[in-house]
């Protein structure tokens, strides 16, 4: 089971799921996603912790994820779509559970969360958490729903069932990718896995996310240059950073595609920097026209 603790961290369009029904014997199931159909194991995998069947937990899913994109795109792009929810849901769980009741009140009130971990995890996994905390219980269910369908779609595509710690697949770079990064002393797959992981926090639209993957100071220019100097400043400039524009900017950039010098990572002609730094790449710099 995924620890409630963050660690330190596509496609526009949605995914179109159809369930089919399971025979009494637990036979596969298919599940159609992106307007491919994939075969998902009826069983519960054996390291989660008992709960409702997959098929019942696929219910949980985002209500848009039923929305076609229009196209048939390849299973790497669906993996990509759906590892991005996924970060997204395991982000916001984490947040919330630290906001809960169950951190605030009770034994485990400014207790370490790994404590109360397995008896938090008990509650949300049978359901017996709705009436204390529903918005925790659907972001559990949420998350529950969309790291299931991650390990049906990893399978599927004979990887690895576990998505490796960074939160997204490890990337298939050209040479002449990983060589204009390393000729610039730069990791290009650190550099992948931190694009991943701000594009994931623009596209959810949530300033708590693109706090976790910005350096500070983050400078805003406009007709002059502003800088945000900590995650208060930056929740109080949201309506600035995450604007329709720049999170459009950032939703239509590639890794493939980005231009990329010893400043780091430049998305949309300079709109958007992700910069290295000393605990990696993130978030640097913003223009707005």
């Amino acid at each position: 089971m995924t620890r409630f603790t963050a660690k330190g961290l596509g496609l526009c369009g949605c995914l179109l799921i159809i369930l089919g029904a399971v025979p009494v014997k637990a036979a596969p199931f298919f599940v159609t996603v992106y307007g491919r159909t994939y075969k998902v194991d009826p069983r519960i995998p054996s390291d989660t912790l008992e709960g409702p069947k997959p098929q019942e937990a696929l219910q949980a899913l985002p209500s848009d994820i039923a929305r076609g994109p229009g196209f048939k795109p390849s299973h790497e792009q669906v993996l990509d779509e759906v590892e991005e929810r996924t970060w997204i849901a395991r982000i916001q769980l984490a947040d919330e559970l630290a906001e809960s009741s169950f951190s605030r009140e009770g034994r485990y009130a400014g207790a370490d969360l790994a404590e109360a971990e397995p008896e938090i995890t008990g509650s949300l996994a049978n359901g017996a958490a709705q009436a204390r905390e529903p918005e925790l219980q659907t972001l559990y269910d949420r998350y529950t729903a969309l790291n299931l369908l991650v390990r049906e779609l990893r399978r599927s595509m004979d990887l690895p069932v576990k998505t490796p710690e960074a939160g997204f697949s490890r990337p298939k770079l050209s040479p002449e990718i990983e060589t204009s990064y390393r000729d610039l002393k730069l990791d290009p797959l650190a550099a992948y896995y931190s694009f991943r992981r701000v594009k994931a926090a623009f596209r959810s639209g949530d300033i708590q996310l693109l706090a976790r993957v910005t350096h500070y100071p983050l400078s805003i220019t406009r007709k002059a240059k502003r800088m945000i100097r900590n995650r208060e400043q930056l929740v109080a400039a949201k309506e600035t950073v995450l604007s329709p524009r720049l999170r459009e900017v950032v939703a239509g950039s590639s890794f493939e595609t980005v231009f990329v010098r010893d400043r780091g990572m430049m998305l949309g002609d300079g709109a958007v920097w992700i910069t290295p730094g000393k605990t990696g790449f993130a978030l640097g710099a913003i223009t707005l026209d």
